[in-house]
């Protein structure tokens, strides 16, 4: 647990938190940071904070999706800020409670999100860092930010996946063009309900939120995400684009294939049957068999008959 509290002269890191004192204060901000939560942070939430056991429950199962919740005394608020994993984007839950005079914030594990929101806040000075509402803004809008840099990677994917395609397809791009797939509809699924968050913060005036002091601050994160929920929308229907390239160049491979196939089969059926003729146990046959020429007769025959079906496939566009 990190308690940070933002006052007129600054901020400054607090070891043993007199909560009561802290809690009761009205010229500063009081920001918690839980990681996990472990059992000593959700007794500070339960017995200090007084947040409702729904809202605690919440914060110790980390697959929640974006909401908003409004209880006496808070917001709640779960967002998902993403950055990038081995298997591509990877999203993680981080909760938000905010009250008159503080802000507490839960995840599972040291998200980068919070070091960002740090250093921000060390840079904007000490006035606007005062207001808990300020803060869950710059809390939302780095996790917003967070997505840009996975927008990229897919993006760039996505570019090479294209020129791969018409290139040169293979079995591998399918499974490549299936995860950039799932990456993206997971990618929808934690975007479009954090716009209901700001919509909801930005059209009505729920409990300690400075609507009018933030306005701007918010509808500036909300273009953010429309632009972001716009770019996803467009990636999957790029993909589905290149998917259906990839399947018809792989069609198309496939005719060529079967095209070469079938003439090289009908060049050895005729072969096979000049050379099955003459070759047949007939008392006279032509050319006959006592001459000299008439087996170079009957190749020459095959070499003809060979270049004579080459080119009529050619003209049949065949091959």
């Amino acid at each position: 647990m990190k308690i940070t509290f933002f006052d007129p002269q600054g901020h400054h890191e607090i070891d043993t938190p007199d909560w009561q004192t802290l809690l009761a204060s009205e010229t500063g901000t009081l920001w918690v940071d839980m990681t996990g939560p472990t059992d000593a942070d959700v007794q500070v939430m339960s017995e200090v904070f007084q947040f409702h056991p729904l809202a605690v429950e919440d914060t110790r199962n980390h697959e929640q999706r974006p909401k908003i919740e409004e209880y006496t005394g808070c917001l709640f608020i779960i967002l998902n800020p993403g950055n990038s994993g081995p298997e591509g984007p990877e999203f993680h839950e981080l909760d938000v409670f905010v009250g008159h005079n503080y802000v507490v914030t839960v995840h599972a594990d040291g998200a980068q999100v919070i070091d960002q929101t740090r250093r921000r806040l060390s840079q904007a000075g000490p006035v606007p860092a005062m207001s808990p509402s300020y803060l869950l803004y710059v809390l939302m809008d780095a996790a917003v930010d967070s997505y840009f840099p996975l927008l990229d990677n897919v993006a760039e994917e996505i570019e090479q996946l294209e020129d791969e395609v018409l290139i040169e397809p293979r079995q591998e791009m399918l499974a490549r063009l299936f995860r950039l797939k799932r990456a993206l509809i997971e990618m929808w699924r934690v975007v479009w309900p954090q716009r209901d968050i700001l919509n909801n913060l930005i059209h009505h005036n729920p409990l300690f939120m400075d609507r009018e002091a933030l306005h701007y601050y918010l509808r500036d994160v909300a273009d953010h995400l429309m632009w972001i929920a716009d770019m996803v929308n467009t990636f999957r229907d790029t993909l589905t684009g290149i998917m259906d390239l990839y399947m018809s160049a792989v069609s198309n491979r496939l005719n060529v294939v079967v095209n070469r196939l079938t003439v090289l089969t009908l060049i050895i059926g005729a072969m096979t049957v000049i050379g099955g003729f003459y070759g047949m146990n007939f008392v006279q046959t032509w050319p006959p068999f006592g001459q000299a020429w008439g087996v170079p007769f009957v190749l020459g025959l095959m070499v003809v008959v060979t270049g004579a079906l080459l080119v009529l496939f050619r003209r049949l566009g065949w091959y």
